[in-house]
């Protein structure tokens, strides 16, 4: 059976501290959240050699917000002005993780950016839809790899 780690319940009822206010009313779910929340951290690995870093979650999660704020921004304004570019499509990208929580949570934030969507995982191989610039996604995958690899504790070969 895998531990919980008491600094990833410290970390999440912080973050709910932070997000309820200190006010007791709000505790009952903030329990709740926490509990499914560090259950989410033990099936993603938990303290496993290769479970997510607290340390790189700091460096992860802003960037994956501006991420995402940028991708929503940009197809916001494809939708309201018809004469960007949109060509929508599959990009097909090999995958680098190994299998398990490092790479499941990969596929997940792709499909968590606005834009793209993970299609299919065959093996290595992905498929994923897009809605403009296939190169640029490319990079952009490539990139989101790395990340996630480093959240893992993993060094993710460019290739």
């Amino acid at each position: 059976m895998k531990r919980v780690s008491p600094i990833w319940v410290g970390i999440l009822a912080l973050v709910w501290w932070l997000l309820a206010s200190p006010r007791l009313s709000g505790w009952w779910v903030g329990i709740v959240a926490v509990a499914v929340g560090t259950a989410f951290h033990v099936a993603l690995g938990g303290r496993q050699r290769r479970g997510m870093r607290p340390g790189h979650l700091a460096v992860f999660v802003p960037w994956f917000l501006l991420q995402s704020v940028r991708g929503g921004a940009d197809v916001a304004r494809r939708a309201l002005a018809p004469s960007l570019p949109l060509a929508p499509g599959f990009l097909h990208y090999r995958i680098r993780l190994p299998q398990g929580p490092a790479r499941v949570f990969f596929v997940n934030c792709i499909s968590l950016l606005p834009g793209t969507f993970s299609a299919r995982l065959e093996d290595d191989d992905l498929t994923v839809h897009h809605l403009a610039e296939p190169e640029a996604g490319l990079r952009r995958l490539a990139e989101l790899e790395g990340r996630v690899g480093g959240l893992f504790g993993m060094e993710v070969a460019r290739g």
